[in-house]
């Protein structure tokens, strides 16, 4: 996932750095990142030194490092938020170690290795995000189909207190998770649309009403 895709995500949760950060399947650590990066008010592209505007006539130098410098300023050193990112990957957790090195808050993220399932859920609240493969293959979304419900079981099982998340290529896998949506929100990862599933975690089971299907597909008006 592109980080500007990464961000926009992050924000469409409505998290700001209130309550804590859970992030399973955390993959090359961009959606992590991008949060705390949210989190501190760190401008966008602060890291960047080049821009194409820097190449038109008229740029004016001064004014935009005086910019750059009071966007600096704003920006926070730590932050209060617990932000848990895990994969079960060893390869894809030393790549999100490194990119977040590079961003300069890898200090703020409690990288772990472990299956999504045994990801450490802080008290307090907040927001669980994960980004599950969507199977392109027919063969590839059976086997998924299991780990879409097992998603469903931690949001129910560790989730209490929080808004759990889905970001997915795939309504039909989605279906497998076995909660109620409670928003949907479209989005685009290149070609392939795709919705950011919003979810109301409780306590227990609560099985929907024969009007209320578990994923509902979207309606015209």
């Amino acid at each position: 996932m592109q980080e500007a895709l990464a961000a926009a995500v992050v924000m469409a949760t409505g998290w700001s750095g209130e309550g804590n950060f859970v992030n399973p399947m955390c993959g090359s650590g961009t959606i992590a990142i991008e949060a705390t990066l949210i989190a501190l008010n760190r401008a966008p592209g602060l890291l960047r030194n080049d821009f194409g505007f820097m190449h038109l006539k008229g740029f004016q130098e001064t004014l935009w490092q005086a910019l750059r410098k009071k966007t600096k300023s704003l920006s926070k050193r730590t932050i209060e938020a617990k932000i848990v990112a895990t994969d079960v990957s060893e390869e894809a957790l030393q790549a999100a170690q490194q990119n977040a090195e590079t961003a300069g808050v890898r200090h703020l993220i409690d990288f772990r290795r472990c299956d999504f399932r045994d990801t450490p859920v802080p008290e307090g609240g907040g927001v669980i995000l994960l980004n599950p493969p969507y199977g392109k293959r027919i063969g590839e979304r059976r086997e998924l189909e299991a780990t879409y419900r097992a998603i469903g079981d931690f949001f129910k099982k560790r989730g209490q207190g929080y808004r759990g998340y889905i970001f997915t290529g795939n309504l039909d896998l989605a279906k497998k998770v076995g909660l109620r949506t409670k928003r949907r929100i479209p989005f685009f990862n290149g070609d392939i649309e795709c919705r950011l599933l919003e979810y109301e975690l409780y306590e227990g089971s609560r099985k929907p009403t024969m009007d209320e299907p578990l994923c509902p597909e979207e309606r015209s008006p």
